[in-house]
């Protein structure tokens, strides 16, 4: 072997090998020292990212269990007072049993009745005062989403029932009903809609459109003789609305069942007449004579009519009153027609034999939900009219009707008189202008008036009337060809600044827009704009006039320009025409509302059509109960357990959502336990191994060393050979 001194070749050897092993040995006193096997991004890569994914996951668990706990802790709150409520209730029964005993004098009832009254003031407390954090639990408005998981979406919905006093009572089974239609005329058709998909949204779900292949039962052929040549498509009836509305029952949470279709009569006079009425389509022969009472020609018509029931599904009754006539009902809730033959000699008619006028009739539907939780019904794209309901919140624990939009009111003959409107079998006053203080023009025949009437009889119904707001729908504008002409409005009496049309739909949208909104101070009445058209509202349910004051604008340029429809401002420029829209308003129960008329008008002129609304059971809101009297007492034994199975439904709607809390924190815990122990395992350093990874780095760090300074001194040996 060759002496050699340029370069130490075992020294350099030595040397990398001490740079190779400094970082073994300082990666393992740093594992050591800090107890992760991955300290870096160059440790591990992939496994940093694994490991940082499975720590977010654990720390999302922590806080959803302690989410968790507190949405339990928020439901055993709810609970708590709902116990006492309970006991509230049992204890407002015994009264009401103690009261109705025979042996009781009135003044031992009023005091049993003072009694009862504290407690029911006691049950008001706990509803109105029971909080969480500050938020109300049982007033109705608790609805709230629970985040019981570490990612997105990961939720829980708690709901509670409304449980006030003004509530809680209602018969089991009650909801929101909706009310039919009546296409009267040779064209029914024209007057019956369906529902078409985006008409209605329940509980934010699009209603699909109601289909003629849903109902089997409902007549659609045309009279062989009669005045009508074309009836209305099944698809109008409440079979089909029904079913349209129950195929997204289950992402709605809403059910809804037919109601049965009630035709009332009209008034009938002492006439001689004969021939063929078409009910459905089946001709029934019928004679009418003046020399018989008006009673004894509705009872023959009436067994002619129920003789040939099983083909028509009508049967028909006898009101006994010359002012109804008789009253057809299709318990299955298909559509009734009636038609009069045509046929010569044919002498019948509705007032000739009490029988409603010529048309189709569809009935209405209710809707209902097994949580007792609000319905909520808005207008999609569509016309929300077409399924007969109206837009708002509904309690579904009690019995709720809204009256169709009252119209165009101008006319006194629109008016509501004494016995237009029975509710319950009650007869309701006429309403008065001076019950309105709000209205412009038509005070009488608003939905504030009437509203006002029927409260007025609500002891005796047991039902309460309230106002909605008046929505006018505007329609489509166009103004391409009329820019520079101007127009003003007069709404309620007070008119609009000028509006001078551009021809730019925004532009022509947002000028009017404005201009009405500028006065509706004085008028009560807002616009909005949609982008396509406007809508006027009146919150308060006001009647809403609308007149054309002045502009150049001619014909029905008044309607297309200002995007309002003929239905609701005069198309007679310049002159002065106001239009009169009534709003609607909706009656609330805790039982079914069934709706008559002695005069057959209650359809035009309170916006109500005859027939039982609302649920099949009866009931009293605790806020009504009045144990004074014998069927007092016996009217709050029905309440009282109807509020108990409601609070039951509801104590059981909590506690399974606390069970399911506890669940989910068990599930929760162990998830978090399994994801540190994978994270551990990912990052934590094996002792063991890295301690002899250290000894061994130590170890051959001290070898290089003492090797490397021997390396250095072999040069060395090269001066023996010098001496």
């Amino acid at each position: 072997m060759s002496l050699v001194i340029s370069t130490n070749l075992n020294s350099l050897v030595v040397q990398n090998n001490l740079a190779t092993n400094q970082p073994q040995l300082s990666q393992a006193m740093q594992r050591l020292s800090s107890g992760l096997r991955i300290n870096s991004a160059a440790d591990d890569a992939a496994g940093l990212a694994i490991a940082t994914g499975l720590n977010s996951q654990s720390g999302g668990d922590g806080v959803a269990i302690q989410n968790a706990n507190n949405a339990s802790s928020l439901a055993q709150i709810a609970d708590g007072a709902l116990a006492s409520i309970t006991n509230d209730l049992q204890t407002l029964r015994n009264l009401a049993v103690e009261s109705a005993n025979g042996t009781n004098s009135a003044t031992d009832r009023a005091a049993l009745n003072i009694q009862a009254q504290q407690v029911i003031a006691d049950l008001q407390n706990s509803a109105s005062t029971t909080n969480y954090n500050g938020v109300n639990l049982l007033n109705g408005g608790f609805s709230s989403q629970f985040q019981i998981g570490a990612n997105a979406g990961q939720t829980i919905n708690l709901s509670i029932a409304n449980v006030q006093t003004s509530t809680l009572g209602a018969g089991q089974g009650t909801g929101v009903s909706a009310q039919g239609q009546a296409g009267v005329g040779a064209t029914p058709s024209s007057s019956l809609t369906a529902i078409s998909a985006g008409d209605l949204v329940i509980n934010g779900v699009i209603v699909p459109a109601s289909l003629a292949t849903s109902d089997s039962a409902t007549f659609t052929g045309t009279d062989s003789g009669g005045t009508i040549t074309s009836n209305a498509s099944a698809a109008t009836s409440a079979i089909a609305k029904v079913a349209a509305i129950n195929s997204v029952s289950s992402q709605s949470g809403v059910s809804a069942v037919v109601n049965s279709d009630v035709v009332g009569g009209t008034s009938m006079t002492s006439t001689t007449s004969s021939g063929t009425v078409y009910i459905n389509g089946i001709s029934i022969s019928l004679n009418v004579s003046s020399t018989f009472t008006n009673d004894a020609n509705r009872n023959a018509e009436v067994t002619a009519i129920n003789a040939v029931a099983g083909q028509t599904g009508v049967t028909a009754v006898n009101t006994g009153s010359d002012s109804t006539g008789i009253t057809l009902t299709a318990k299955d809730g298909r559509n009734i027609t009636v038609d009069y033959s045509t046929a010569s000699g044919n002498t019948l008619s509705a007032t000739a034999t009490g029988l409603a006028s010529a048309g189709t009739y569809s009935g209405g539907y209710t809707l209902t939900t097994s949580n007792n939780q609000p319905i909520n019904v808005q207008q999609g794209t569509g016309t929300l009219a077409n399924s007969g309901l109206q837009a708002g919140s509904y309690t579904a624990s009690q019995a709720t009707i809204s009256s169709t939009s009252l119209g165009n009111i101008s006319s006194t003959s629109a008016v509501m008189a004494s016995g237009d409107l029975v509710i319950n079998g009650v007869s309701i006053q006429a309403s008065n202008s001076v019950n309105d203080n709000l209205s412009y023009a038509s005070k009488q025949a608003s939905a504030i008036a009437i509203a006002y009437a029927i409260n007025q009889s609500s002891a005796q119904t047991g039902v309460t009337a309230k106002v909605n707001s008046n929505v006018i729908q505007g329609s489509s504008f166009a103004t391409s060809s009329d820019a520079g002409k101007s127009a003003i409005l007069t709404v309620n009496g007070v008119s609009t600044q000028t509006l001078t049309l551009t021809g730019t739909l925004s532009t022509d949208l947002a000028n009017e827009t404005n201009a009405i909104n500028a006065i509706s101070g004085q008028t009560g009445v807002a616009a909005s704009n949609n982008g396509s058209n406007i809508t006027l509202t009146a919150s308060d349910g006001r009647n809403v006039t609308l007149d054309y004051a002045a502009g150049n604008l001619t014909g029905n340029k008044v309607n297309t320009d200002l995007g309002l429809s003929s239905s609701y401002v005069s198309s007679n420029a310049g002159t002065s025409a106001a239009i009169t829209t009534g709003g609607s308003y909706t009656l609330s129960s805790a039982g079914s509302i069934t709706i008559g008329s002695t005069t057959g008008k209650g359809g035009t002129d309170a916006g109500l059509l005859e027939g039982s609304y609302g649920g099949i059971t009866n009931g009293t809101f605790l806020s009504q109960v009045d144990i004074s009297t014998v069927s007092g007492a016996n009217a709050a034994i029905v309440a009282v357990d109807n509020a108990l199975t409601t609070v039951n439904e509801i104590r059981a709607n909590i506690g399974a959502f606390q069970n399911r809390m506890s669940a989910t924190v068990s599930n929760l815990q162990s998830q978090q336990t399994n994801l540190t122990s994978a994270y551990t395992a990912i990052t934590g350093a094996d002792f063991a191994k890295e301690t002899a990874n250290l000894t061994r780095a130590q170890v051959l760090q001290q070898a290089g060393i003492s090797v490397l300074s021997q390396a250095n001194a072999l040069s060395q040996q090269v001066l023996n050979l010098l001496r």
